[in-house]
């Protein structure tokens, strides 16, 4: 397995990867729009894992000066359980980490047990707070 920076060669398979994984996700996630607004900001925090130089994972992240953030760790179904997941999230905390991040956040559907189970046996756990969002109508 490798990981590596996310290059654009690779937006139609990470497409195809979030439309797998992530089937109910709100309009506003499509992927390929996710993929171009990446590309626009922060493309060197975007990763895809391969094996057998084929895309089987993929996970953005963000840092703003203050906290960094895992955004939309996937990793196909017939790739599960290799420790692409965890190679991935070690390369984000890693890059995040030599950036000056100290705080990481992300986010997990509550509903979403084998997910939390993975984040805690690496480490992550659930704090004590409350996440807020706001959903903002398309610009223009």
């Amino acid at each position: 397995m490798e990981i590596e920076r996310f290059a654009p060669g690779d937006t139609e398979a990470v497409v195809a990867l979030w439309h797998e994984v992530f089937p109910d996700d709100p309009a506003r996630n499509d992927p390929a729009a996710m993929v171009e607004r990446k590309r626009a900001r922060d493309p060197e925090l975007f990763w895809v894992a391969r094996i057998d130089g084929l895309v089987c994972g993929a996970l953005m992240a963000g840092y703003d000066g203050v906290r960094g953030w895992l955004y939309h760790l996937a990793v196909a179904p017939g790739a599960r359980r290799q420790g692409v997941a965890t190679a991935l999230v070690d390369a984000a905390v890693q890059e995040l980490h030599s950036l000056g991040c100290h705080k990481i956040n992300l986010q997990v559907r509550e509903s979403n047990a084998g997910v939390l189970a993975f984040y805690e046996s690496l480490g992550w756990g659930v704090e004590p707070i409350v996440s807020m969002g706001r959903v903002l109508p398309d610009p223009g």
